[in-house]
């Protein structure tokens, strides 16, 4: 009798172990499904801003070793009586500079290729009060992107009879960021001043590229 006491006891404590297991497996596995999409939409924001600083520091370190001036790209033609006739773009300068700015930050994005975010699991429960909390998960972060950029020309009041000329770049980055397998397309797009000079006279409705 005692032996037999003994092996049931011994196959109810295996018994409840394996409950046991089997009630933090389903809570681990709960507490993944509901903190994993938080913890891709964190890491995605903080992957955001890198891509937005990338972008910002590949193009300010092209304009500030190779931006051209405005004399280079732009001709402001005057007539006899010293008025505006036209404004002339040199579409060939501005399209070089544009693929400048263009590789420059593809090989930006190229040499991260992979990068890892720390996100705080506090925050990631989406309970305020653990917001910030420990402890931090280290995501690892795949980057990959293609830029398109082109020009615009905006004219903007500076007094009587005078027009602020800039040439903006627009630029357009499509950034695939990579976790765990989860791919996530992001787009981040900002504007540069690349020349910008006063026009005095009045400015004429059209433009021509060169």
């Amino acid at each position: 009798m005692r032996r037999r006491r003994f092996g049931y006891r011994k196959n109810s404590w295996i018994y409840k172990a394996v409950c046991i297991f089997i009630i933090l497996l389903i809570s681990v596995l709960l507490l993944d499904a509901k903190l994993r999409p938080a913890l891709y939409d964190l890491a995605a924001l903080e992957a955001y801003a890198i891509s937005s600083k990338t972008v910002n520091y590949a193009v300010e370190k092209i304009l500030s070793e190779n931006a051209p001036s405005y004399s280079e790209i732009v001709s402001v033609n005057y007539s006899e009586n010293n008025t505006v006739t036209g404004i002339t773009t040199d579409i060939v300068k501005l399209n070089l500079f544009k693929s400048q700015v263009t590789n420059a930050i593809d090989s930006e994005f190229n040499s991260k290729k992979k990068t890892e975010i720390t996100v705080s699991l506090g925050t990631a429960s989406d309970i305020a009060l653990f917001s910030g909390w420990r402890p931090y998960i280290d995501v690892g972060v795949g980057f990959s992107s293609s830029t398109q950029s082109d020009f615009e020309n905006v004219f903007t009041s500076a007094g009587i009879n005078q027009t602020q000329h800039s040439v903006m770049l627009n630029v357009e980055t499509t950034v695939l960021l990579t976790m765990a397998g989860k791919r996530i397309p992001q787009t981040v797009k900002t504007s540069f001043c690349i020349a910008q000079t006063v026009i005095v006279g009045s400015v004429p409705n059209v433009m021509v590229e060169g």
